[in-house]
């Protein structure tokens, strides 16, 4: 008797010993390292339980990753910790159109795209009209080489905020007359310049072009010999950047005529539309 308590008690700590540490393996000896449970089978599938919508609902306090079949919709639901939601794959992937959500890396679409609200792209635009304008003396001549890796002279457009105004999409705020990208991915800017201006003296020139992160790129510089002082001229730039996350861009101007050679800018558009 006293050897059957004995074996029993020994049979009893086995048990939970087993039970609060041992894997559980249904159709292996050896259930994977990483899993509590292992089913393996070559023939058979797991099943979890079936129900409808209105059973589904019916779940009292379900925990977070709880998994069910719902038959209503022939479709597999899991509880997120907030409300149930659809577990699908494949080409009929099912796509959440009532919350916000954040889509992240590179995507492929195929077909027509019907945007039915507004379809967000990065811009932004600071743009300038004074009918006296923006007196602007550039102290050092320039070369207007390529390939520098310096500014070549060139100094920025700055008239500050006075008869300035900014337009902002993921730009921002606008100060000393930067667009600054605040998006949280690199991309292609369309850079579109429009402006105006009138020079000290006849057949003056001048350089135009965009810097980005005080740089001006080789690839907007623009050349322009100008006609008499007392005229207004005009022109316009496009330039193709990759703007990377906190990566800025202003607009420059330099001379190639002499040192100290005044400039009067009445007017510009400065955009960067993303791509």
């Amino acid at each position: 008797m006293k050897r059957y308590i004995f074996n029993t008690i020994i049979l009893g700590m086995l048990c939970i010993s087993v039970s609060s540490f041992a894997q559980v393996g249904i159709g292996t000896a050896t259930p994977n390292a990483s899993s509590m449970l292992d089913i393996t089978s070559l023939d058979k599938g797991f099943l979890p339980p079936r129900m409808d919508t209105a059973a589904r609902d019916l779940i009292a306090a379900p925990a977070a990753g709880l998994l069910i079949y719902n038959i209503t919709t022939n479709k597999l639901n899991y509880y997120n910790g907030t409300s149930w939601q659809v577990l699908e794959t494949g080409a009929g992937s099912y796509v959440d159109l009532t919350t916000n959500q954040t889509i992240a890396g590179n995507k492929t679409f195929t077909g027509t795209i019907t945007a039915s609200g507004r379809l967000m792209i990065p811009m932004g635009e600071i743009s300038y009209f004074k009918t006296n304008g923006y007196n602007l003396t550039i102290p050092n001549k320039a070369s207007g080489d390529s390939g520098l890796g310096t500014n070549d002279n060139m100094i920025k457009i700055d008239p500050g905020t006075d008869n300035t105004n900014f337009v902002n999409d993921m730009f921002g705020t606008g100060t000393n007359s930067r667009l600054t990208y605040t998006g949280s991915v690199g991309r292609y800017f369309h850079i579109a310049l429009s402006f105006s201006y009138y020079p000290e003296t006849l057949k003056d020139s001048f350089i135009f072009g965009v810097a980005k992160n005080d740089l001006v790129q080789d690839t907007s510089k623009l050349f322009i010999t100008t006609g008499a002082s007392g005229d207004f001229q005009s022109s316009a730039m496009h330039v193709l950047l990759w703007l990377a996350p906190n990566d800025y861009i202003e607009f420059y101007v330099g001379n190639l005529t002499t040192a100290n050679k005044y400039i009067k800018i009445k007017s510009f558009n400065f955009v960067a539309i993303g791509m």
